[in-house]
C-alpha cells in the first residue's frame, strides 16, 4: 500500500520546508490525525506500512534544493532527523476528525535569537518566540529530553534555498543550536 493509498480520515497532511544546512526539501508530511507537527517531529509517525517511523522524516511529493538553480523532485524521501537542523511548516490540511485533547500546560512566550548550524559554512540566525513553562526559564526548555523545539512567528536569516524567510511556525533541533539568547524580540530583516 503506497502512501498516496492510504485513507484521508486517517491522516493529517502538513506542507513544511525542512532544512539540512546546504539542502532544503518542500513537500507533504502525512501524520496521524491526533498528532501536532511537533509532536509527529518528537514522537514519529505511521507509514503507510504501519511502521513507525522515528529516526527518520518521510515527506512525499518533494522538491529538494541545493545551489541557486539545483532543483530535484522525488515522489517519497526519508530525511534523517540527526540532520535536519528545522522544520518550517508552511500550511496544514486539518482533519474533519476531531483532535484529541492536549494536557494544559502553562507556558509564557519568550523572545529569542537562535543561531543554529549544520556545516560550517552554513549558519542561521532564527529570530522568534519560544513557549517556556510558566516560571520557567529558556535552560529548561532546551535541556530538555526532546529534539525539536517549537518557535513561533520567526525570522530566518539567511533565507533556506528556495523558500522564504518568515514562518509562523518551525521546529527547531536543538542538537544544531551554537546559541540561543533572551531578545527584545524580531530584529532581522524582512
Amino acid at each position: 500500500m503506497t502512501a498516496e493509498n492510504v485513507g484521508p480520515e486517517l491522516h493529517k497532511q502538513f506542507e513544511v520546508l525542512v532544512c539540512t544546512g546546504a539542502l532544503s526539501f518542500t513537500g507533504t508530511l502525512r501524520c496521524d490525525f491526533s498528532q501536532r507537527l511537533i509532536d509527529a517531529l518528537n514522537e514519529g509517525m505511521r507509514t503507510e506500512t504501519s511502521a513507525k517511523v522515528v529516526s527518520f522524516l518521510p515527506l512525499v511529493n518533494v522538491t529538494m534544493t541545493g545551489a541557486p538553480g539545483d532543483e530535484q523532485k522525488f515522489p517519497h524521501i526519508y530525511i534523517a532527523k540527526n540532520n535536519i537542523v528545522f522544520v518550517a511548516q508552511i500550511s496544514d490540511e486539518r482533519s474533519e476528525k476531531p483532535l484529541r485533547a492536549y494536557p494544559f500546560k502553562g507556558k509564557q512566550p519568550v523572545a529569542v535569537m537562535v543561531y543554529a548550524s549544520r556545516v560550517s559554512d552554513v549558519q542561521y540566525a532564527l529570530n522568534g518566540r519560544m513557549y517556556v513553562d510558566t516560571g520557567g526559564q529558556v535552560i529548561d526548555t532546551i535541556e530538555s529530553e526532546v529534539r525539536f523545539l517549537p518557535l513561533t512567528q520567526v525570522g530566518i536569516e539567511p533565507a533556506p534555498p528556495g523558500a522564504g524567510s518568515r514562518f509562523d511556525f518551525v521546529a527547531l533541533n536543538r542538537e544544531h543550536i551554537i546559541s540561543i539568547c533572551e531578545s527584545a524580540g524580531p530584529q532581522l530583516s524582512t
